[in-house]
C-alpha cells in the first residue's frame, strides 16, 4: 500500500532531540545558556547585529516590534494583501489602523507603486515575505518609512545585492514546527536602530522573564541553525527541480521568476490556470499531498474586490503548495516533479 506524500514535516533529527534532552537532563528548561546562543548564533548567520530578543510566540513579537515604533494612537500601518490576518489583528489591537496594498507582481511582495501613491499617510510597514521571496532592494532602498521585515519565511533568500533582512528597520523572525528553522514555537527580533532598541528593552524589561524563549527550545534552534546552510541548499535543489517540471505545462510560479535569484527553498507554489478543486484531486489520486498556498490573509473575506488587488487576488484563490522539505526522498522528488508537469 502506497502513502500519501505529506505536505509539511518538521526538520527534526536524532541530534536536534538529543540537544533537548540534554537541557531537561542539566535541568535548564527555562531562559538560559542555549537561549543566548540562539540569538547569538541568529544574528551570525543572518547579518543582522545590533539589539535582539527571543520571544516565544510570532504574536508577540510582532506587537513588541511595532510597539517599539513609539507611534502615535490611529497611525496607518501598511501591509500587503497577502499578509497573514494575524498582522491586522495585531496592529488594531495597538490601536494603529491598517492600510493593505496589492502585491508587486514580480517579487510578491507589497507593491512599492502603490505605497508611493499613499505614502504620505503610512507611518510604518510590516514587510511579509511568503515563501522565499524578497523585496527589490534597489526599489526599497530609498523608502524613509519606518519597516518592520518578516523574515519568517524568506530567512536565507538572497539577491545579487541583498538578502533577507536588509531593509528592516526592526526585523523580525518567528519558529514554528514546520519552518526554516524550528524551536516548535518561538521568534526573534533584531533591530541595528540604538533609539528603536531602546525602547524596546523599556517596554520588555519587566515581562522578559516570562516571554523569554525558554533553553529547551532554544537548543533545539542552536541545532537548526548550524545545519542551517545544508538544509536550505537541500531545499534550494528541490526548488529548482519543481521550478523545471513547472514549466512543462500551462500554471506559473509564484513569486520572483528569475532563475538567477536565490530563492531559500521555503515552500513551492504554483498560481493554477485551472479550477484548482481538480488539479488538488488529480494531485491527490497521485498520492501528493497540497494545500492552499494562503488561506489565512488579510483579503480573504474581501476576495471580490479584484480592482483593489488584481495581483494578489489569484494567489489566494489558485496559490496551490506542494511538498518541499529536507527529508523527502529522492524517489517522492521524482514523484512530484511528475505531478507537478502533468498538472490538468
Amino acid at each position: 500500500m502506497h502513502m500519501i506524500i505529506p505536505l509539511e514535516k518538521p526538520t527534526l533529527r536524532r541530534k536536534d532531540m538529543s540537544a533537548v534532552l540534554q537541557t531537561m537532563a542539566d535541568e535548564q528548561i527555562g531562559p538560559g545558556v542555549y537561549t543566548n546562543t540562539f540569538i547569538e548564533l541568529l544574528q551570525t548567520v543572518s547579518g543582522i547585529s545590533g539589539y535582539a530578543l527571543a520571544l516565544r510566540d510570532h504574536v508577540h513579537a510582532l506587537r513588541i516590534a511595532l510597539a517599539s515604533l513609539d507611534l502615535p494612537l490611529g497611525s496607518k500601518i501598511g501591509i500587503s494583501a497577502l499578509s497573514p490576518v494575524m498582522y491586522s489583528w495585531v496592529i488594531t489591537s495597538l490601536g494603529y489602523e491598517v492600510q493593505i496594498f496589492d502585491i508587486d507582481p514580480e517579487t510578491a511582495n507589497l507593491s512599492y507603486a502603490d505605497l508611493e501613491k499613499a505614502s504620505h499617510a503610512i507611518s510604518a510597514l510590516v514587510l511579509y515575505e511568503p515563501y522565499g521571496n524578497i523585496p527589490d532592494y534597489e526599489v526599497w532602498s530609498i523608502c524613509s518609512i519606518p519597516i518592520i521585515e518578516d523574515i519568517t519565511e524568506s530567512f536565507g533568500s538572497a539577491s545579487e545585492n541583498q538578502k533577507a533582512g536588509t531593509l528592516g528597520t526592526i526585523v523580525i523572525c518567528a519558529f514554528e514546527g514546520t519552518g526554516l528553522v524550528s524551536t516548535a514555537g518561538g521568534a526573534a527580533i533584531m533591530t541595528g536602530d540604538d533609539d528603536v532598541a531602546e525602547k524596546m528593552a523599556s517596554l520588555v524589561e519587566v515581562e522578559l522573564p516570562y516571554t523569554t524563549l525558554p533553553d529547551m527550545n532554544a537548543a533545539l534552534g542552536v541545532v537548526q541553525l548550524n545545519q542551517i546552510e545544508k538544509n536550505i541548499q537541500k531545499r534550494k535543489a528541490i526548488f529548482d527541480r519543481y521550478r523545471l517540471s513547472l514549466m512543462k505545462g500551462k500554471h506559473s510560479l509564484f513569486g520572483i521568476k528569475d532563475i538567477d535569484y536565490g530563492n531559500n527553498g521555503y515552500g513551492f507554489v504554483a498560481v493554477l490556470d485551472a479550477k484548482p478543486a481538480l488539479v488538488q484531486q488529480f494531485c491527490l489520486r497521485n498520492e501528493v499531498s497540497t494545500a492552499f498556498a494562503f488561506p489565512h490573509t488579510v483579503i480573504h473575506h474581501t476576495l471580490e474586490s479584484f480592482d483593489e488587488y488584481p495581483n494578489a487576488i489569484p494567489c489566494v484563490t489558485r496559490g496551490i503548495r506542494f511538498p518541499l522539505y529536507p527529508f523527502l526522498t529522492n524517489q517522492q522528488i521524482i514523484q512530484i516533479e511528475k505531478i507537478i508537469a502533468h498538472l490538468p
